[in-house]
């Protein structure tokens, strides 16, 4: 499976994501298992488009009102139990390329 990394913009947020912290060390293992270890530190995997063609993407794109929308309308589209765990974005590819060249 190829992936893109995408880089946004050099743009900073004091708190970009929100971490929990774990209870306990077996809860933190048992999560590592699920982290790629093909992404870099500061960076996330989602799957855009109907073939779901996997992006390696900076974290602090979240932040971007075009990307939180994005996220808004996969949250609306697929609010189920039964979608894998993993950010699924049902876009066009090419919008999903679009909004992060602007996020830049």
């Amino acid at each position: 499976m190829s992936s893109k990394v995408i880089h946004s913009s050099e743009y900073e947020c004091e708190s970009c994501c929100q971490w929990c912290f774990w209870p306990s060390l077996s809860l933190q293992q048992e999560a590592e298992k699920f982290i790629p270890k093909d992404v870099p530190k500061g960076h996330m995997v989602v799957y855009v488009g109907h073939d779901q063609k996997r992006y390696v993407i900076k974290i602090t794109l979240l932040k971007h009102p075009l990307f939180k929308a994005l996220l808004d309308q996969a949250r609306d589209q697929h609010d189920d139990s039964t979608t894998p765990p993993r950010l699924w974005i049902p876009c066009d590819e090419h919008v999903f390329l679009h909004v992060v060249r602007c996020a830049r």
